[in-house]
C-alpha cells in the first residue's frame, strides 16, 4: 500500500499485528542490551559459559529472541560459539586491549577538543560533579563513576556521530578496568580523582593544549596499568 511502512507491510503479510512485531523487536533489543551490560560490567565474567536453556528461563521468552541476542553479541565480539557446548563470554585479549587503547586515544582527544570549542558554560560547569568522589566506593560504583566521567566528555563534544562511537568504545573499557583493578592490592581513588580534576580544570579554562596533553597522559597511564595487569590475568587470551 502507498506510504505503508516496512513494519506494517510485514505485519499485514503475515497476519501478525504491527504492535506485535514492534513488541518482538523490543524484546530482542532488551535481551541483547541486558546481556551486553552484564558482560561489560563483568557480572558475566570473561570465560563464563552461556546456555540457551538458562537464558530462556531467565528472560521467560522462547529460544528465538535468545538466539537473536546471542548472534548480535557474537557480532560485537563479546561472546564466542563453543560447538556442542553453547556459548562463552570471550576472554579479554591483550591484542584487543591494545587496539582499543589506540582508538580511545584518537577519539577522546577529539571529544575533548570539540567539548572545549562547542560546549556552553553550563555544560562545562557541570563537570564539577565528577570532582572529589567520596570513598571508599565499591568497585562497581567506581567503574560506573569513571565511565560516566569519560562518557560526559564524549556526549558533549558537539559531534553526535563521534559521541556515539566514543561512548561505545568507553563502555567496552568496563571489562578491562574490572580485570586490572581486581588484580591490584589497592584502588587509589585519590590518584584518579586528581587526574580527573586537572583535566576538568583545563577544560573549564578552555585551555585546549593543556587539556589534550592531560587526556593523552591519562589514557596512556591507564593503558600501561591495564596491560600490565592483563599480562598476568587468568581471563586473558
Amino acid at each position: 500500500m502507498p506510504g505503508e511502512s516496512p513494519t506494517s507491510a510485514v505485519a499485514r503479510g503475515s497476519g501478525v499485528t504491527e504492535e506485535t512485531v514492534k513488541n518482538r523487536r523490543l524484546v530482542r533489543t532488551s535481551i541483547f542490551q541486558q546481556l551486553r551490560a552484564d558482560i561489560l560490567s563483568c557480572v558475566l565474567r570473561p570465560g563464563s559459559q552461556l546456555q540457551e536453556r538458562q537464558l530462556v528461563e531467565r528472560f521467560q521468552v522462547s529460544k528465538s529472541p535468545i538466539r537473536d541476542a546471542l548472534m548480535k553479541l557474537e557480532e560485537h565480539n563479546l561472546i564466542e560459539v563453543l560447538p556442542r557446548k553453547g556459548y562463552r563470554v570471550k576472554p579479554v585479549s591483550v591484542a584487543d586491549a591494545r587496539e582499543l587503547y589506540e582508538l580511545r586515544q584518537l577519539l577522546e582527544r577529539e571529544c575533548v577538543a570539540g567539548l572545549i570549542e562547542n560546549a556552553s558554560p553550563d555544560v562545562l560547569s557541570q563537570l564539577d560533579q565528577f570532582r572529589n568522589m567520596k570513598g571508599p566506593l565499591e568497585l562497581s560504583a567506581w567503574i560506573a563513576y569513571n565511565r560516566s566521567f569519560h562518557s560526559y566528555l564524549a556526549m558533549h563534544c558537539g559531534n553526535s556521530r563521534l559521541a556515539r562511537l566514543a561512548k561505545d568504545v568507553i563502555e567496552q573499557f568496563d571489562r578491562l578496568t574490572y580485570v586490572s583493578v581486581t588484580s591490584r592490592d589497592e584502588l587509589k581513588l585519590t590518584d584518579f580523582n586528581a587526574e580527573h580534576g586537572r583535566i576538568i580544570d583545563a577544560i573549564q579554562r578552555r585551555d585546549r593544549r593543556k587539556a589534550l596533553a592531560l587526556i593523552r597522559d591519562h589514557v596512556e597511564s591507564s593503558r600501561r596499568r591495564v596491560l600490565e595487569a592483563l599480562e598476568n590475568a587468568a581471563v586473558v587470551t
